[in-house]
Parts: structure tokens; sequence; C-alpha cells
């Protein structure tokens, strides 16, 4: 069916607590069933990868139900389970993407850079994710110095501003908008990752409760279609 329609698939997610104790269910209320460095989800994406071709796997950090202050355990574990994470990967021909979720251990773009460079693995890079870059501590000034090679993956949306749900991860899964009909600075964050040397692609990832009751091939020409007027619009620098 992929070879029929010309269609790649970029990216298996995702691979959750990749610091944490393997296998041990997380305890977190909005997740019931996740389990942190889960090996057999592990086997499972990497099987996916080998079978389709995909050249990218997403991770993220522990959530944590501190503020965000209080919540960086970015220290030498941390950086050496994601090197060793890599070091499984790239048996499998895979680059993995660190993906910093304001309300997980990686909570921010600066830690998320903290980890990758520390662990100095030639395919751990990072996934920068619109939302979770405004909704969390979005430095435009470092996105614009995160080095070219590092950026895997960008994944696209917006949304209001001010949060509708005090609760980050429920507004994360609920009340995203499609690119340009929230109130993100997304044409400085296109013009931030305009570089030489970036070239990981776009996609679009819009968790919206009033999207998921439409048909699915209205969204996703909606989706592309905002998602290609937003870049077209954004400064270019080069």
């Amino acid at each position: 069916m992929l070879a029929e329609w010309d269609v790649r698939i970029n990216e298996v997610e995702v691979l959750f607590g990749f610091h944490g104790a393997p296998g041990r269910p997380a305890g977190v209320a909005g997740r019931p069933g996740l389990v942190y460095a889960d090996p057999e989800l592990e086997r499972t994406a990497f099987h996916l990868a080998d079978t389709f071709g995909v050249p990218f796997v997403q991770t993220v950090g522990t959530f944590d139900a501190r503020p965000v202050a209080d919540a960086r355990p970015i220290g030498p574990e941390v950086v050496d389970a994601f090197g060793e994470l890599c070091d499984r990967a790239a048996a499998h021909g895979l680059r993995v993407a660190l993906e910093f979720v304001p309300y997980s251990s990686i909570p921010d773009l600066a830690s998320g850079l903290a980890v990758v460079a520390g662990a100095d693995r030639d395919n751990g890079g990072l996934c920068v994710d619109s939302w979770h870059f405004f909704r969390g501590d979005p430095d435009l000034g470092l996105l614009r110095t995160v080095p070219p090679e590092r950026v895997f993956m960008v994944q696209f949306n917006d949304g209001p501003v001010p949060p509708v749900d005090p609760d980050r991860m429920v507004d994360a899964v609920h009340h995203r908008v499609l690119p340009g009909e929230g109130d993100f600075d997304l044409r400085a964050f296109v013009a931030a990752l305009d570089r030489p040397g970036v070239e990981a692609p776009f996609s679009v990832e819009v968790y919206c409760d009033a999207l998921r009751s439409r048909p699915t091939s209205e969204v996703a020409r909606r989706a592309a279609d905002a998602t290609r007027a937003v870049v077209a619009s954004a400064p270019r620098t080069l």
C-alpha cells in the first residue's frame, strides 16, 4: 500500500521514559498502563523500522508532576541512558530524536540539547515540537544556534495563549489547533529553523477534539494547506 501511493513512513513513536527503570509502570494518572523504558515497546519500534525502512525513532523523558523548575534530573545517568538507546538503535540504522516536553524530565530545548550533546552520538538528535517549544521556554535565540545536524524531526502545530486547560498534558492532547489558527509565533519558529543543514521535514501533529470528528481526508487537506501557508509566509533567512 505504501509503494502504491508513494508514501514513506519517516518516524516511529514513541519510546517513553528512556532513562526510567526498565519495564516498570510509570504510575502517571493521565497515562494508564504506561511503562518506562519498555523493552517490548522498543523491540516493536525497531521491528517496524526494519520492516518499513523508517529512519527515525522518537523518545521522551519521564513525566513528572513536579513544577518544571524542579523536574530537571539531567545527570550522567540520563545522558548515559540516551547514549545507550542510540547505540541499540544504531544496529537498526535508526537515528533517535529526543523530544523535550514541558511536563517531563526533559522540559525544554536547553535540557534536550544538554542530553544530546552529552551523549555525543552521531545518531542522537532532537525532535522540535512547536507546541512544546512555545508551552515551555520558547528561546528562539537558542533555537537559532542548535547545530543543524542535530535537528532530526520538526513537529508543527499551533495553540491558544493562554492554555485552554491548566493541566498541561490534557491541554497538549486535546486543544492543539492547525498552524496559523492559534497564537504561537510560528513564522519566527520557521525562520529560526530555516538554516543551511537543517533538513528535517515538518510533520503536522495536531491533537484536537474538534478535528477528530471530521473526515480524515478533510483534516489532511486542511493540515497540509495550513502548514504550507505558514511556512511560505515566514521570513527567509537564506
